[in-house]
């Protein structure tokens, strides 16, 4: 087996070695313990095991987000650490930009690639696939690399990722590797044993100088120090709703007295999730309870006007709110009409939602922050799930233009339902929005730069 240039630390060995029993290992969840370092490494080591072992020119892939990302993290690195014996990186006509080893070591090829545009992989093949900062990714690119990760004979290739907290694709891998909650992931169930994370701190990296985590990393705000030092997956740079805390928002469910007033709100959806929401207003103080949730994909407008009937049986609404794309005419089968039409005939009439998205992001603020009881405004029944798995999880756009927005890639189904739900709710004044922190502005610039400037 091959030896890296610099031995592995501890962890990194840990992570190898997991690679030999599950097919898809996780490493890292902080800044600074050799993370892309294991996994180029890692991911050349299996090439060259399989490239001599039986399958001479196997192909890998590593991959990043973009192509300067990788062109920083990963290729920059290769071209420095593989010894032009081992092999060269270079452009071929059959697998693009890649590290090709030399035949006595295989002959295989290491892609690099990048994933802003992961279709076009679809019909590829790879013995191994690895992923630098993976939570920069959503789950339908890991899906399609999934498809991708079959060769010929062998019966499990590996799947390795490496990553911070953060990122639009935080909350999925969140689920997966972190929390092992798989409830959102039905196809993944049965492999579920095959997943692995290996917890890496910047303490664990004895080449870093001492000065960086405890005068770089510890004079961070404390979101990004969180993050970056500690691992942390509950509070993170770029983070959205950063005053959203589960011990104070979420409550156990209650009978909800006949008199408060209600509401509904839908954000509607096939391919992706929709998500319907209800909620009640204690008169007394304005507190909102979301006392409901129905979210799923795969649901036509028809089934969501029955599904929203049943579960609204007996109960009286002082508005019912939906995205105005609701009223979008369709043709079926000759015959103009829109699902707002298809919601009506089940007995569920909507009015349109206001969908500007800014001032529904500071009403979510708004709700969210203390009453004069010192209560959140906000307070959501623990059955509604999909709502309190994914809010916390948003961030930032990165985009120029859309940097005070949330970022539209992530699960951001629920979110679109509860702005919905708050349409007569005025944004108001003081309503403790002030759109991103210093520490958050300061990331996403650099975001923003960087993708300005490889465009």
């Amino acid at each position: 087996m091959l030896v890296p240039p610099k031995p592995w630390l501890p962890l990194q060995q840990d992570a190898s070695d997991l690679t030999e029993d599950h097919q898809y290992v996780l490493y890292g969840g902080s800044r600074g313990p050799g993370k892309s370092y294991w996994l180029r490494w890692d991911t050349i080591a299996d090439t060259i095991y399989l490239g001599m072992n039986g399958y001479p020119g196997v192909v890998t892939g590593l991959f990043c987000e973009t192509f300067p990302e990788l062109k920083r993290r990963q290729i920059s690195n290769i071209e420095l650490e593989v010894p032009r014996f081992l092999g060269v990186v270079k452009d071929s006509k059959a697998h693009g930009l890649g590290l090709h080893l030399h035949e006595k070591y295989g002959g295989g090829v290491m892609v690099l690639g990048n994933l802003d545009d992961a279709s076009k992989y679809q019909s590829s093949q790879f013995a191994a696939i690895s992923v630098d900062e993976l939570t920069k990714n959503t789950y339908e690119t890991f899906e399609l690399l999934r498809g991708s990760l079959r060769w010929p004979g062998i019966k499990r290739p590996r799947f390795r990722g490496a990553t911070n907290p953060g990122g639009i694709g935080h909350l999925w891998v969140k689920s997966i590797w972190i929390d092992s909650d798989f409830s959102a992931f039905p196809k993944l169930l049965k492999i579920k044993d095959q997943f692995a994370f290996v917890r890496a701190l910047p303490d664990d990296n004895p080449f870093l100088p001492v000065e960086y985590y405890e005068e770089v990393l510890g004079s961070l705000g404390a979101d990004l120090e969180a993050a970056w030092r500690y691992g942390s997956w509950t509070s993170f740079a770029g983070q959205v709703f950063k005053e959203w805390r589960h011990d104070l928002h979420v409550c156990k469910p209650f009978s909800i007295p006949e008199f408060w007033p209600r509401r509904r709100a839908l954000d509607p959806g096939y391919s992706k999730p929709a998500c319907a929401l209800w909620d009640a207003t204690d008169p007394h103080n304005g507190r909102i309870f979301i006392y409901r949730e129905a979210y799923g994909p795969g649901i036509t407008d028809q089934d969501i006007g029955r599904t929203i009937a049943r579960a609204s049986l007996n109960e009286v609404y002082e508005a019912s709110y939906s995205d105005p794309a609701l009223w979008q005419p369709k043709n079926m089968n000759g015959v103009i009409t829109s699902g707002a039409d298809e919601l009506a005939a089940e007995g569920v009439v909507f009015a349109k939602g206001d969908n500007k998205r800014l001032s529904g992001k500071a009403k979510v603020h708004r709700v969210l922050a203390p009453l004069r009881d010192g209560e959140p405004g906000l307070k959501v029944f623990e059955t509604c799930k999909n709502l309190i798995r994914t809010l916390p999880a948003l961030v930032y756009s990165t985009k120029a233009g859309s940097l005070e927005d949330v970022d539209t890639a992530g699960e951001d189904h629920a979110y679109d339902a509860l702005k919905y739900l708050l349409s007569d709710l005025a944004p108001g004044e003081g309503s403790g929005d002030n759109g991103p922190d210093a520490e958050t502005k300061a990331w996403m610039h650099r975001q923003s730069l960087l993708a300005k400037h490889f465009s």
